[in-house]
């Protein structure tokens, strides 16, 4: 487990970083993208970008919110707290707002509104990861 922890904080800018780029690309390409595919291609695609994005997304997140939970427990600075203030938010964001808008994609196929929602309420996302960036690279 120390291993596993002295790893991640070792390379958190890097992960911070990935995840930076990562929502950028969804925000600014990808969920745009969903309003312009087939009502008959929606449901098969959208299924398919939910398996496949998640196997980039979950590795960030979880490394994300362990490393900045241990430099609070081994560090514990206010720029650490912040930081995990951040990525906490983040995932509450994700699995409160993001997460059902995608279930309902996946469930009723494309629906205008729920991805005009889902691009909306992903600025909030956007900005957020974007900080968790900036606090990375000042702690660096």
């Amino acid at each position: 487990m120390n291993l596993i922890l002295e790893f991640v904080h070792e390379h958190i800018l890097a992960i911070d970083l990935s995840m930076f780029v990562l929502i950028w690309l969804v925000q600014i390409i990808i969920y745009p993208v969903f309003l312009y595919i087939t009502e008959d291609q929606f449901q098969v695609w959208h299924k398919i970008y939910c398996k496949r994005i998640s196997y980039f997304v979950l590795p960030l997140i979880i490394a994300q919110v362990f490393e900045s939970a241990a430099a609070c427990f081994f560090v514990g600075s206010h720029l650490e707290w912040i930081k995990l203030g951040f990525v906490l938010s983040a995932w509450i964001f994700t699995f409160l707002i993001s997460a059902p808008c995608h279930q309902k994609l996946t469930k009723y196929g494309k629906v205008e509104r729920e991805i005009s929602k889902l691009i909306s309420t992903n600025w909030y996302r956007t900005w957020i990861w974007s900080v968790v960036l900036i606090i990375s690279y000042l702690q660096y």
